[in-house]
């Protein structure tokens, strides 16, 4: 009975994403100089000071919250074939979700089940808040996004982010910006138009940037047909890129991960290549998108 209550306590933990108070404070100090630059120099577009301003938020309120300590209380981990699909046992006990739920993969997921394994095992005598992302999105999926509301509930709001999509918005300065859109986010929207039949507006003003009905309505019914854990994994990389072609393209096995994380980062490397880059910030963002955006392209595999 213990073990169970200190395995439900650490799939709450898993599934917060809230990154160690040392590491937060370091990024909000980081963060604040970066956010200072970029709304002093004129030539920083809006859309990266907005992302600034919000990082610079989120990354202060973690500063000053601590995460709860968790320490791993299994000693074995292990991945068990059950009626067709895996589950992951801890101590020879499945993992439930936040909600109760047992934890089980697809049998075509044999992959996902041992690197989801991997991830219990490899926690050490603290469970890390980072160190469990596919575990995370499992949870995610399986609490949440079975029920029809929450589901259509979250393609609204993922939807949203393509009506200001971040590789819609064309810069006329610097040129370096000009140049690695063209490079990054062209080939996506060209993709996407091609891939889905629809018209893409492009533009270099944020607010008169709206995509028609159409296109609107096509990505919708090419969304809700992804299963709970492949919207799950949407959700994320949407979220994490800011852009939701980007996560569209992830999801859809059109960009690698590095791909999409660079796509992503583009405002913020054509200000390191004009500035350089801030020690320790920079790193810890780079880190961080790519292990969630790894995540998620893991967990879409066969979903």
């Amino acid at each position: 009975m213990l073990g169970t209550a200190m395995l439900h306590r650490a799939a709450v933990y898993a599934g917060t994403g809230v990154p160690r108070a040392s590491a937060g404070a370091r990024h909000a100090l980081c963060a604040g100089h970066r956010l200072h630059d970029a709304f002093k120099d004129k030539s920083s577009s809006p859309g990266l000071q907005h992302r600034l301003l919000s990082s610079e938020m989120a990354a202060d309120t973690l500063a000053k919250n601590k995460a709860p300590v968790i320490r791993r209380f299994w000693k074995t981990t292990g991945v068990e074939e059950r009626d067709g699909n895996y589950v992951i046992l801890l101590d020879k006990r499945p993992i439930k979700t936040p909600d109760g739920k047992q934890v089980q993969i697809s049998g075509s997921q044999g992959t996902l089940a041992w690197l989801v394994a991997g991830e219990w095992e490899s926690q050490t005598e603290v469970v890390g808040s980072h160190s469990l992302p596919l575990t995370s999105l499992i949870f995610r999926s399986i609490d949440g996004l079975y029920d029809p509301h929450v589901r259509a509930e979250v393609v609204d709001k993922l939807l949203k982010y393509f009506q200001t999509d971040s590789v819609c918005l064309r810069e006329e300065y610097p040129q370096t910006l000009v140049d690695l859109q063209q490079k990054h986010h062209a080939p996506i929207v060209e993709w996407a138009s091609d891939a889905y039949g629809i018209d893409i507006q492009s533009t270099d003003n944020i607010f008169a940037l709206r995509q028609s009905s159409q296109a609107v309505a096509r990505l919708r019914e090419v969304v809700l047909e992804f299963s709970p854990l492949k919207l799950a994994a949407l959700e994320r990389a949407v979220m994490t890129a800011k852009s939701f072609l980007i996560g569209l393209a992830l999801m859809e096995q059109r960009l690698s991960v590095e791909e999409a994380a660079i796509a992503a980062q583009v405002e913020a490397s054509s200000q390191t290549q004009r500035w350089g880059e801030l020690e320790n910030a920079h790193d810890i963002d780079n880190a961080a998108i790519r292990q969630i955006l790894g995540a998620s392209a893991c967990v879409a595999l066969d979903a």
